[in-house]
């Protein structure tokens, strides 16, 4: 008994150790968000809007703001497809770049009673002004639940999701995703969202230098208004 003991304790020890050592290698960066969104249902079809986005970093001479319009084609209740191009403005330290996102995804969806569970397979390309010879590609498959609460017009939802680097060949990054949002009125939404993305930075065969993993934690305020 004295000796399952033991090694109970150093096999806790060891663990301890190797659990520390990992989260040294990780990166932790915090960033805060505020958004705002219009949004307008043509029909049961088709629905089209833009958002727009900035980023409160915790370092002062960084500022990002992003730019999308996005339209959504329903053809049947549980399918939909989804276009968006995406700009993003970043200036750091009095240097400004821009990058631009590509995006089309498919989208399932089944709701039962207040609960509806989706899925989705984005495809985005990326490219950035001042690296036009690294141009990023993903698949990113997402899960989401979310419970609309009628009573009170509140609906907290919970999503998963993985990144696929096509040309790297391996997920390089996932994204938990918490949030609720509190219906204002008819045409008024606002929103709260806290997001865990993990970016692994693994090695392979086209990059063998490695770095350290990236945690970063965003909470977002985001406001929507549906003409």
């Amino acid at each position: 008994m004295k000796q399952i003991f033991k090694i109970t304790i150093v096999a806790l020890t060891l663990s301890f150790i190797a659990s520390s050592s990992v989260k040294a290698q990780t990166e932790k960066r915090y960033i805060f968000n505020l958004a705002s969104a219009i949004e307008k249902e043509f029909n049961d079809y088709l629905t089209a809007g833009f958002e727009l986005e900035g980023e409160i970093c915790p370092d002062p001479s960084t500022k990002t703001v992003m730019f999308k319009p996005v339209v959504e084609f329903s053809p049947i209740q549980y399918l939909s497809f989804e276009a968006e191009y995406r700009f993003k403005a970043e200036n750091e330290e009095g240097e400004s770049a821009w990058q631009r996102r590509f995006g089309i995804a498919a989208k399932g969806k089944y709701a039962f009673n207040h609960l509806k569970l989706s899925t989705r397979l984005k495809y985005c390309l990326y490219s950035d002004d001042y690296d036009e010879d690294t141009k990023e590609q993903y698949f990113r498959t997402r899960f989401q639940a979310q419970y609309k609460i009628k009573p009170i017009k509140l609906t907290p939802y919970v999503s998963y999701e993985w990144f696929y680097n096509i040309p790297r060949g391996l997920v390089d990054r996932d994204r938990w995703t918490f949030g609720v949002e509190k219906k204002l009125n008819k045409r008024n939404t606002l929103g709260f969202e806290y997001q865990c993305e993990e970016r692994f930075n693994r090695t392979n065969a086209k990059r063998t230098k490695l770095k350290n993993d990236i945690a970063e934690n965003t909470f977002s305020i985001t406001y929507k208004f549906e003409l």
